[in-house]
């Protein structure tokens, strides 16, 4: 998702994606280390990811 998509959403919608997205990186990683997962680069995207949602919460949390 993009970062202008993410600055958009509310805090509701933040929180679901940021669990949603907590779900996959998990499963992404059991996935790598039974080595059934081609790209591994997914893992480094949904990290990424997964600080930007972060980062919006906290900044929405404290007025920033």
């Amino acid at each position: 998702m993009e970062w202008q998509d993410l600055k958009i959403k509310s805090s509701d919608e933040l929180r679901e994606l940021l669990a949603e997205t907590r779900r996959k990186s998990q499963n992404l990683s059991f996935q790598a280390h039974s080595k059934q997962l081609k790209e591994v680069h997914k893992i480094k995207v949904l990290k990424k990811q997964l600080a930007q949602i972060q980062m919006l919460l906290d900044n929405k949390k404290y007025g920033k």
